[in-house]
């Protein structure tokens, strides 16, 4: 047996393609956009009821606005798994891609994802566990309120 010589070598073999999103996690994505489209309606009318209020300095949170409401904390909450899950998933799958811009759009959506959701628990009322401070509450709303913004340019 000779050594090889180095144009003899053979080709280095090529990393397997994994896809960034496989079949199964495609599933969740797509209940993740649902559940983001349904939320985005509501709070679509949440906010516009609530900039009526303001505008005409009257109150138009009636029954329905209340339901509105509860339906947006299940909402929200229903996406908390489903979100943490893709995105660890969806990062760990996609670390090493070489388009490094859409990586780091990825960290970026996934961190104001996080942002949404962790301001949204925030400000639920349960039991003990109440956000009282007048200004600290305030900054909270407006995270939430805010955050979608740069989810959606990106």
């Amino acid at each position: 047996m000779t050594p090889e010589s180095p144009l003899s070598a053979p080709a280095p073999q090529r990393k397997r393609y994994v896809r960034a999103v496989g079949p199964r996690l495609r599933l969740v994505l797509y209940l993740i956009f649902g559940l983001f489209a349904v939320l985005g309606a509501n709070s679509v009318y949440l906010a516009s009821v609530s900039l009526l209020g303001w505008i005409r300095d009257a109150s138009y949170e009636n029954y329905f606005y209340q339901y509105m409401f509860l339906a947006h904390l299940i909402l929200g909450l229903g996406l908390i798994l489903p979100v943490v899950v893709f995105g660890i998933v969806h990062l760990l799958n996609a670390r090493d891609r070489p388009n490094r811009r859409a990586v780091r759009v990825g960290y970026v959506l996934f961190a104001v994802s996080l942002v949404l959701l962790v301001t949204g628990v925030a400000l639920m009322r349960v039991g003990n566990l109440k956000l009282t401070h007048p200004t600290l509450r305030s900054v909270t709303y407006w995270a939430h309120v805010i955050a979608p913004l740069p989810a959606g340019a990106q």
